[in-house]
């Protein structure tokens, strides 16, 4: 059976790895839904946005084959269904995920507002997300195909955790985007200018330290990872196939478990380590070149002096009569508003949050304004991006605006307006303009094929950097106020390159643009319409902003050490005049797009991206319905298993989680019904001679404004009758206890819970509320009466958002109360009121962090004859105990006070062949004490567990190690002796699996 166990778990372990078993959050209840189905695709959608759902099949037709050729699968080639597309139209984020269990693709339609590619979001998605469709297709292919028969969806996402990796995943999405259009993040300097300024200053490491990470060292992400090696290989050995070779050879021998090696050697004759040190060379040789051909640099010197030690980022820089705001990030400190001297002296000013957008500082209300994105509070689908300030006279941060999807705000000053881009849930894009107070006063629709994203004032027009299919341009209103508001025009024709941080500065335009191949600042006079070039620096440069006596540009310039404020004086820019239309030459991108022509040229007709008329046409919107799509069954197993139980390592008996038998998982495609069922065949826990066959099902529903779960088990044992046993000690005392025995009935049990999982995040702090009630009903008798129990409890909690290295948040509470009793049997079961405290503090160190908590429980009836318990309360080193937890019994009121400090210690980030990757050790020192009326136990002790980055070639955290607790105290004695078998020592495993949520 263990053998069993590790199978399956392993399996289960790198399904949820690839984020397959995944939902994206729920959309409103209210919603209803339509759906429109094309020869590949059924793309389902909220009602009344029938064009943005036609755009989208649209697209996702167009560019099927097209994302097939060098992938060397076509999207749905595998699959007799259409792809379920879902849009999440009402969520401010931008993203897209292909998940596979169930298969579907997920796109939230909002265009990317900061820092956004120019290419029209709708057809980045459509690319990237298709060829992530086409990729998909291998876990269907080859010596994997039979295995979908026996496991179902599920192990095509088993197989995109083992076998492509994420980084090659990702990164040959980034490529077919680059390939395919003028743009791509392949031909924009955000997506390896780190790696520039890294191998400039000698920063080489072995691929495994690439593509795994560090907690130490700063490692650009697995998009520009595999952009970087996959551009590589297809450049420099004129492979465009690799990726088609790479899935096809790991679909036909998956037992060769170095494929990845075998595959590399044989395009470029040499192993992965060696061909990753080649590209390293090519790419670092070509940015010396062209970083010769950018001299003269301007001169810069760091703001401070102070030596960074991490990573670290300056972004959104604003110019104020104190100093320069900026928001501050690194390794090891979560996002914050610091408040920079030009001494270089810095203060902390207050948290922040994750998603937002540049500062904007107004003079006349003394006000930083910006936008952040903000989670519903209910549903996850229905963010909001708000306009914020920070009032730098009370201190405190405010919202302009409550709801909506408006971004980057721009103030003036002299009209006493503020105004951002909004993008309705519809489509399109327009600027909307609000006074201080936050009344809306203006609407000014783009047209239609154009993405408004930054926009400034100049007077009382309002210019904005835009995308259209064409790129990145600038554009103006009419007069706001006049009759022509309305009216929009082209001021700087579009070029594919991007264009961020647009700001007025008199009656010029100031923007960040990386048309010669890295950022630099450029101006655009709106009087001659001449376009300037002001800075030139080795790596790029953004955030600019002038000093308030504009003799000092200001600027997170791109550093090894991160994106680090500097400055330079007005006099020693360079100002240079230069062409829009004159923009860099990305080499490697013309050649990857060089390569798709060439495989679209001498693909047969039948298979390019000219598809028949009856594979194209789309079918009439239509409605669709929840109810009939609900009980979609998407995966199963020739071994019961419980999915939940697995994730979160929580059992009672080992059947609990793996047994014989079978099982299968549902979930709709809106991802607001799952649910898990099987039969299972286990020895029963009483008696070890005897087979049980249970069933077993659970579901949870988010559909409702409060979540619904609930699950039942049967036969898992036989059900329980329990009595009083009553005994005479002498003529005048006599004990009472509870006695049980089995029944020749099969047990039955089962829970209902429901919850409302409010979230009021923001400005930097995690926040939540979260009310619950709970009802557990079994066949068992107890003293004549059915089992059953209700529990009720509330929680809250606010915490700081943590930073990449810290294993807890800097600050943080929270609070749990609640009351659980047996229902009808409270003479002699006492009901139980409990409350929960924990919080967590900044250690000593860097990453350093105690979390502290405390947690007591109480019988709220004198009268009942027994004690029950609604939390273990006993220290580690003795809370798996039995014989403890019958001593704490007899105990009407306990509390547990608990400290521990979190201690991260660098190992070197190292691998052990390709199979496991060490990145640290954890080790934590723990105290725990229980006091009880009379009495105390403690345990005191450490933790050590070593974290892999990769494990048995599962590419996800995994922690491993002991814990060890010495147990004492002053009830320890008693304990003892009561007991038998309580030592002073407990040593136990540690294990922790990192898994997407």
């Amino acid at each position: 059976m263990k053998y069993l166990f590790s199978i399956v778990a392993l399996l289960f372990y790198a399904v949820s790895a690839s984020a397959q078993f995944y939902t994206t959050g729920d959309d409103p209840g209210s919603l209803k839904w339509s759906r429109i189905r094309t020869g590949h695709y059924d793309v389902i959608y909220p009602c009344g946005l029938d064009s943005l759902a036609g755009v989208y099949a649209l697209n996702l037709e167009k560019y099927r084959m097209d994302v097939s050729r060098s992938a060397g699968y076509a999207p749905g080639e595998y699959t007799r269904t259409r792809m379920p597309v879902i849009l999440h139209a009402y969520n401010a984020q931008s993203n897209g995920v292909v998940v596979w269990a169930p298969k579907r693709m997920e796109l939230f339609t909002t265009p990317q507002a900061y820092s956004p590619e120019p290419l029209p979001w709708v057809q980045n998605l459509a690319i990237h997300e298709s060829r992530h469709v086409a990729q998909m297709q291998q876990g269907l292919s080859h010596v994997f195909r039979p295995f979908n028969y026996i496991f179902g969806q599920m192990w095509t996402g088993a197989i995109a955790g083992l076998y492509p990796s994420k980084w090659l995943l990702e990164g040959d999405a980034v490529v077919a985007e680059t390939a395919l259009t003028r743009s791509g993040r392949g031909r924009t300097a955000d997506l390896l200018n780190w790696y520039m300024a890294a191998f400039d200053n000698g920063d080489f490491r072995k691929s495994k330290k690439w593509k795994y990470g560090s907690y130490r060292y700063y490692t650009p992400n697995e998009y520009s990872l595999g952009y970087f090696y996959i551009s590589g290989i297809r450049y420099l050995y004129d492979c465009p196939d690799f990726t088609s070779r790479y899935l096809h050879y790991a679909a036909r021998r998956p037992y060769n478990l170095f494929f990845e090696n075998t595959v590399t050697k044989s395009i470029s004759g040499k192993n992965i380590r060696n061909t990753f040190n080649e590209i390293i060379s090519f790419y670092s040789g070509l940015w010396e070149r062209e970083r010769e051909l950018r001299r003269p640099f301007i001169p810069s010197e760091r703001l401070s002096e102070s030596k960074i030690r991490r990573y670290t980022e300056y972004e959104g820089n604003e110019s104020a009569p104190e100093g320069i705001y900026s928001v501050k990030s690194s390794l090891i400190n979560s996002r914050a508003l610091v408040l920079c001297s030009d001494s270089g002296t810095e203060k902390r000013v207050t948290a922040f949050a994750g998603e937002t957008s540049r500062l904007e500082y107004s003079d006349s209300t003394r006000r930083l304004y910006w936008s952040e994105t903000v989670p519903g509070a209910r549903w996850g689908q229905k963010s909001n991006s708000k306009i914020r300030y920070y009032d730098l006279e009370e201190g405190r941060k405010r919202s302009l605006t409550r709801r909506g999807k408006l971004f980057n705000p721009a103030v003036s000053d002299s009209l006493g307006l503020v105004c951002a881009t909004e993008y309705p849930a519809e489509g399109g894009s327009r600027i909307a303009v609000f006074r201080h107070s936050g009344e809306r006063v203006l609407e000014i629709d783009a047209p239609d094929s154009l993405q408004a994203v930054e926009p400034a004032w100049i007077g009382d027009r309002i210019f904005f950097s835009g995308i259209s299919g064409c790129g990145s341009g600038l554009y103006c209103t009419g007069p706001v106020g006049g009759g022509e508001a309305g009216t929009v025009s082209m001021v700087l024709a579009p070029q594919p390159v991007k264009i961020n941080g647009l700001k007025s500065e008199g009656s010029s335009l100031m923007f960040t643009s990386d048309r010669n191949g890295v950022n630099e600042m450029y101006t655009y006079s709106t009087v001659s319409g001449k376009l300037v070039q002001v800075t030139s620096t080795p790596y790029g440069a953004s955030d600019f902003q002038y000093s308030q006596d504009g003799e000092t540009l200001y600027y997170s310039a791109y550093t090894h050490d991160g994106k680090i404020l500097s400055r330079t004086d007005a006099d020693s820019l360079i100002n240079r005049q230069e062409d829009f239309s004159d923009i860099h030459i990305y080499t490697v991108a013309e050649k990857l797009s060089e390569q798709e022509r060439e495989l679209g040229a001498s693909a047969e007709e039948d298979h390019d991206g000219i598809l028949r008329d009856a594979e194209t046409e789309s079918q009439k919107p239509s409605k669709y319905r929840k109810f009939p799509h609900l009980f979609n069954i998407h995966s199963w197993a020739p071994v019961y298993f419980s999915y939940d139980n697995i994730k979160d390592l929580s059992y009672d008996y080992y059947y609990d989680m793996i047994s014989l038998g079978t099982a299968a998982v549902m979930q709709n495609h809106l991802g607001t019904f799952t649910a898990n069922f099987g039969y299972s065949a286990h020895k029963d826990p009483y008696d070890r001679d005897l087979w049980r066959h249970s069933a077993h099902a659970k579901f949870t529903y988010t559909g409702l404004y409060p979540v619904i779960e609930a699950s039942v088990d049967f036969n898992d044992r036989a059900a329980r009758r329990s009595f009083l046993d009553m005994r005479m000690v002498d003529q005048t005392h006599y004990t009472v206890s509870l006695m049980s025995q089995g029944s020749g009935v099969p047990s039955l049990s089962g829970t209902v819970r429901t919850y409302i999982p409010f979230n009021f995040s923001s400005g930097g702090w995690y926040r939540g509320f979260i009310p619950q009630l709970s009802w557990s009903a079994s066949n068992d008798v107890v003293i004549g009466k059915i089992n059953q129990s209700l529990t009720g409890s509330v929680r809250a909690y606010t915490m700081l958002a943590s930073a990449t290295s810290e294993i807890y948040p800097d600050w943080g509470i929270g609070v749990e109360a609640g009351v659980s009793g047996y229902i009808g049997q409270s003479d002699w079961f006492s009901p139980v009121a409990y409350g929960y405290v924990y919080g967590y503090l900044p250690g000593f160190f860097g990453s350093h962090g105690f979390r502290l908590t405390a947690t007591g429980q109480i019988q709220t009836r004198s009268g009942s004859l027994f004690s029950t318990s609604a939390v273990n309360n006993l220290p580690r080193g003795l809370s798996s105990s039995s014989a403890a937890s019958r001593y704490m019994s007899g105990h009407r009121s306990d509390v547990k006070l608990t400290a521990e400090y979190a201690l991260p210690v660098y190992l070197g980030d190292f691998n052990i062949s390709s199979a496991f990757y060490v990145k640290r050790a954890i080790l934590t020192p723990h105290f725990d004490i229980t006091l009880m009326p009379g009495g105390n136990l403690f345990s005191a002790g450490i933790s050590a567990a070593v974290e892999f980055g990769c494990f048995f070639w599962i590419g996800t955290p995994i922690s491993i190690g002991v814990t060890y607790s010495y147990n004492g105290g002053k009830s320890f004695g008693d304990l003892a002796r009561a007991a038998g078998d309580i030592g002073r020592h407990y040593i136990g495993p540690v294990f922790n699996i990192s898994l997407p949520q």
